[in-house]
């Protein structure tokens, strides 16, 4: 019998909402977890709630890949051709400045094709191999829209359409092929942007990715989106906002729902076993 393919979670939600934090649930229902974090600091985060909460770090892995960071180089050429150039002679620009120093998405290739944990130096494989026994998250989106543009434009300061249109086409397919091939649960972690929405009239929260026109389109990837809050003492999940694109196959509807994982994986567990009763 073919591998049922575990849960996905889209979680949206502002900086400090808790989207990081809650990876840890998975710990608690013994969910050997993978944490590919592009934000400087969210590894951090995460540490803090696995010591708050007593759970098993041995369960927790990491591979840290944050965007380029410019070189004072880069920077002076980056600030010298905006001086002297108009936008329009920007944007026609026909190489990016400093791309051939882009090396963050191969390193980010690099942790899919073989996860190496940060923190104890060992090498798992694919990702598309770790099995329905984990979980592999991406901490967060925001960075990858940030490598995806860098390998496309590196430090150029006025990107014109067509270079917005490669990256954005890069990262969906990178999209594609996590929520496709992974077999284990998969958790995208991303921050929020507003664009209009043309039927209504009105505005939309969706995540924050490269373009406005590919933010709408990311929660297809994924069976459960949430918007992830921060009220005066907790955090809490939402799967039901008037202003939001979200979903929910297994969580329930509401807007106070405790920010946990566990859900998922009692109802992935409950899937195994009747198809297995099935066959």
């Amino acid at each position: 019998m073919p591998t049922l393919q575990p849960p996905s979670l889209l979680n949206m939600g502002a900086p400090g909402s808790g989207k990081t934090t809650a990876i840890a649930s998975f710990l608690k229902n013994l969910i050997e977890t993978f944490v590919v974090t592009t934000e400087p600091g969210g590894i951090e985060s995460l540490l803090d709630e696995v010591s708050r909460k007593g759970y098993d770090i041995n369960l927790l892995h990491w591979s840290y890949i944050p965007p380029s960071s410019p070189g004072w180089k880069a920077l002076r050429e980056a600030g010298n051709l905006a001086n002297v150039m108009s936008y329009k002679d920007l944007s026609d620009l026909k190489m990016g400045v400093s791309k051939s120093e882009m090396k963050q998405l191969g390193k980010f290739f690099d942790a899919c094709e073989n996860f190496h944990d940060d923190r104890t130096g060992k090498d798992f494989g694919p990702i598309e191999k770790l099995g329905p026994e984990r979980a592999v998250c991406l901490d967060s989106l925001s960075g990858l829209n940030h490598i995806c543009l860098q390998n496309t434009v590196g430090f150029k300061p006025g990107p014109h359409q067509g270079e917005w249109g490669i990256a954005m086409g890069l990262e969906e397919n990178i999209l594609l092929k996590w929520s496709a091939d992974l077999m284990s649960y998969f958790v995208c972690n991303c921050h929020l942007d507003r664009v209009p929405d043309e039927i209504t009239g009105t505005s939309r929260i969706v995540p924050a990715a490269l373009g406005s026109k590919l933010g709408p389109r990311i929660p297809r990837f994924f069976g459960e989106a949430v918007l992830s809050t921060r009220g005066k003492d907790r955090f809490t999940w939402r799967t039901m906002d008037t202003g939001a694109d979200l979903k929910n196959r297994i969580l329930p509807v509401g807007q106070e729902l405790e920010p946990d994982f566990t859900p998922l994986v009692v109802a992935y567990r409950k899937r195994v076993e009747l198809a297995k009763s099935a066959a």
